[in-house]
């Protein structure tokens, strides 16, 4: 019988949550150092086949929160206004680079970090199709969660021996080409552990990944990162987390670096329990009960956070006012700014008149940004910029 979880009620671990979620964080840290091409994604405990869910889901609400799930880098973003996107900050990004949603590229412009979690605000060149909703309230315990992500299917099987047979626990990371797959699983616990706030990752919603899960129980893996994590709400899916991290990196015996993996049972096998997974100490062994020990799936809790966010795009809804062009006779100035500006997107440049004279341009945003070699074009001069 699939477990049941009662709402409200918050899983208590027998392990410390700072411990726990140290080696969440190094475990996305060690997959991105050491699998650089390894970006897996949604998987299936009930199937290995690479073609599972990689076409939306047939119900119509459902296939639109699909929709939603844009390509940020190798990762993921979410729409969550006309003009910004929301995704996991240790994904990285730069003004100037692409995010691809509803078949259109849009160019970001602008970013907000959140100091306060893993989220991160893209502000981008033009107007979404769609954009979803936020679950900004309400109880998350035991709803059925829509999960996204890109990448590759299970790897390899982890197996734990003993005298007489070889027990199934779990699977390493995958390979394959990054694909766009979706699935499901049920929110069992809401980590609100104050080290994790004073880490700065914020609120995390969990849910474990279980033997006798849904029919599709799915895993994540790192470069899920980004993706949603959607609950059902007022009669539409809405983004309740930005995928964070998942599984863990296991041994089964004492000897050797281990590997990364995302188990169903992770009894009798040794776990890792700090960033490095060095030192002798670092692993901890876990017994195995005759009760399965699942591994879990991560989420940045937008509920957390949600003030922070609509704050933001509130006092910025157009994402263009974060840029500043300024010019100056010299190169030392004085600068004055320049008004008479519009964007353009192929390439993504400031369009200006060609000066009159000589003229030295600057540009400011949000981020580190800075201006490439000029192009002429008819009486139109075009300052190309990028973050990298």
């Amino acid at each position: 019988m699939m477990k049941t979880w009662t709402l409200g009620k918050v899983m208590k671990r027998s392990k410390e949550l700072s411990a726990h979620f140290r080696l969440l964080s190094g475990t996305v840290f060690l997959g991105i150092l050491i699998f650089p091409t390894h970006l897996m994604a949604v998987f299936f405990l009930a199937t290995e086949n690479p073609e599972h869910n990689t076409t939306p889901p047939a119900n119509a609400a459902e296939a639109r929160a699909w929709g939603l799930q844009g390509i940020w880098r190798t990762c993921q973003g979410t729409p969550i206004a006309p003009r910004w996107f929301l995704s996991a900050k240790h994904i990285g990004g730069a003004i100037g680079d692409p995010f691809t949603v509803h078949g259109k590229t849009h160019y970001a412009i602008a970013r907000i970090l959140d100091p306060d979690s893993d989220l991160v605000l893209w502000g981008v060149t033009e107007s979404f199709q769609d954009h979803a909703a936020l679950f900004r309230e309400g109880d998350e315990i035991g709803k059925r969660m829509l999960v996204f992500g890109r990448g590759e299917v299970r790897g390899r099987p982890v197996f734990l021996k003993t005298d007489t047979i070889q027990e199934l626990k779990g699977w390493k990371r995958g390979s394959g080409q990054a694909m766009m797959r979706w699935g499901e699983n049920i929110v069992t616990e809401i980590a609100d552990d104050p080290v994790l706030i004073q880490e700065g990752l914020g609120h995390l919603i969990g849910a474990e990944f279980n033997r006798e899960g849904l029919p599709d129980e799915a895993g994540l893996g790192p470069c899920d990162s980004g993706g949603g994590m959607f609950l059902w709400q007022d009669n539409e899916w809405k983004l309740a987390a930005i995928n964070y991290a998942a599984g863990g990196r296991y041994k089964t015996t004492q000897q050797g670096n281990g590997f990364d993996a995302v188990l169903f049972d992770e009894g009798g096998l040794f776990a890792c329990r700090d960033e490095n997974c060095r030192a002798e100490d670092s692993w901890e062994f876990i017994e195995d009960d005759e009760v399965d020990q699942p591994g879990s799936i991560w989420g940045t809790r937008i509920q957390y956070r949600s003030s922070w966010i609509e704050e933001n795009i509130a006092a910025m809804p157009d994402p263009e006012t974060s840029i500043i062009l300024e010019s100056a006779q010299e190169p030392t100035g004085p600068f004055e700014a320049e008004t008479a500006w519009s964007l353009s997107q192929i390439p993504l440049a400031l369009e200006i008149r060609v000066p009159e004279s000589r003229r030295f341009y600057r540009m400011k945003t949000t981020d580190r940004v800075r201006l490439l070699a000029p192009i002429l074009s008819d009486d139109k001069l075009l300052l190309p910029f990028s973050g990298r």
